[in-house]
């Protein structure tokens, strides 16, 4: 399999060049023809296609794709799914992406091995470390394989085939799209602006069971330049990429523990598979405490919220929680609880709160001369440092 790579470009000449610059390091298949497509929004910078224009691509043939009309995130994005159609399959990767050289052979390896299963929704180049609701830290269990399974999708290098995007358009024909009161979804959901195209892809894989895969060392990275999501820069998408690896090895979805939902909680048939104490009757995972109490569907919840009458409890020592529940670590900072004895106060979410920062920063916050310190430097570099 032999993906088109699709590069979305609007605004951004400084990133598009760079992510260009990282698509040519890439190493392709020796004699293997590989399409290039460069969409182009209209109304951008017009150095964005000259860059484009200059851009020389030996792997294959280059197409430009101007835009005719401005189209926006949410319409360009869908429009870039389309060329599945023409080209089976295809690399999607917007311009405040840089790539490893390793990112095709993960790319268009994940793709066939799972072409066959209609539970992948598609296939993510970048290791997700957070938790997109609270930004803690997202660690998934360890297995044999260089993957995991996640019911989100990710704006930081994506891939899918012809199949997997047309289910995703015959299910946005047959159904509201638009995340709604009701839906089994983060309420955070509900809050994004009319040019996401990201929480109607979580609803989709949510209320269809689906998933994307995602490599546990990344194989792109993300600048999160000033654009239509930023007003300045962040590092926050920066990760470590896996630049040497060429060989990666994929497991059946049925086969591993590692299979996470909407709200990054693993599933609980994979966490009973490692912790056969755990009830056999239908429970919810929660370990994160951000499911709301429509979320919850079965009468026992495992989670880190207080219980007024828990049928069993663990304590929150190991990496990730749910290492801690299938190595039997005792204390009361998990609980298996009746859905019912949950708490939920005000008191509650501040405690939870603390709890889990105290969990993710191993029990060292910054000491109070130091964050006094900090807030100094930041002051300085605003209105100009003393010393200059």
């Amino acid at each position: 399999m032999n993906p088109a790579i699709v590069v979305l470009a609007y605004n951004r000449p400084a990133p598009l060049q760079r992510l260009l610059d990282s698509i040519a390091r890439g190493l392709y298949p020796p004699g293997s023809q590989v399409p290039l497509v460069l969409s182009i929004d209209s109304g951008g910078n017009p150095e964005v296609l000259r860059i484009a224009r200059r851009f020389q691509w030996p792997h294959g043939e280059k197409n430009i794709v101007v835009a005719q009309a401005h189209l926006g995130l949410v319409e360009h994005f869908h429009r870039a799914g389309d060329l599945t159609s023409e080209f089976g399959s295809v690399v999607l990767l917007e311009d405040d992406v840089v790539v490893s050289p390793a990112f095709y052979q993960y790319a268009s390896g994940a793709l066939a091995f799972y072409a066959d299963d209609d539970r992948i929704a598609g296939v993510s180049l970048y290791a997700l470390w957070f938790n997109g609701y609270n930004h803690l830290p997202f660690v998934p269990l360890l297995d044999v394989s260089d993957i995991f399974f996640l019911q989100i999708p990710y704006t930081q290098g994506q891939a899918f085939t012809s199949g997997q995007w047309a289910r995703y358009l015959a299910w946005r024909a047959a159904n509201d799209p638009k995340p709604a009161r009701g839906d089994p979804l983060h309420p955070l959901l509900f809050q994004f602006g009319p040019e996401e195209w990201f929480p109607e892809r979580v609803k989709f894989l949510g209320t269809t069971a689906r998933y994307f895969v995602y490599p546990r060392e990344s194989l792109s990275t993300g600048f999160g330049d000033p654009g239509t999501h930023f007003a300045h820069g962040s590092r926050w998408f920066q990760v470590p990429v896996q630049a040497f690896k060429m060989q990666h090895r994929f497991i059946p979805l049925d086969e591993s523990p590692a299979v996470y939902d909407t709200f990054f909680e693993i599933l609980p048939d994979r966490l009973r598979r490692l912790a056969p104490s755990l009830p056999e009757a239908g429970f919810d995972v929660d370990l994160y405490a951000s499911k709301p109490p429509g979320a919850l569907r079965q009468d026992l919840v495992l989670s880190s919220r207080r219980s007024r009458a828990p049928l069993g409890s663990w304590g929150r020592v190991m990496w990730p929680q749910e290492a801690n529940v299938a190595q039997e670590v005792p204390g009361d900072d998990i609980a298996l609880s009746p859905r019912a004895d949950l708490r939920w106060s005000r008191w509650e979410e501040l405690r939870l709160q603390k709890a889990l920062h105290d969990y993710f920063t191993r029990g060292r916050g910054l000491p109070r001369r130091f964050r006094l310190f900090s807030g100094m430097v930041d002051l300085w570099s605003k209105i100009g440092s003393p010393g200059r």
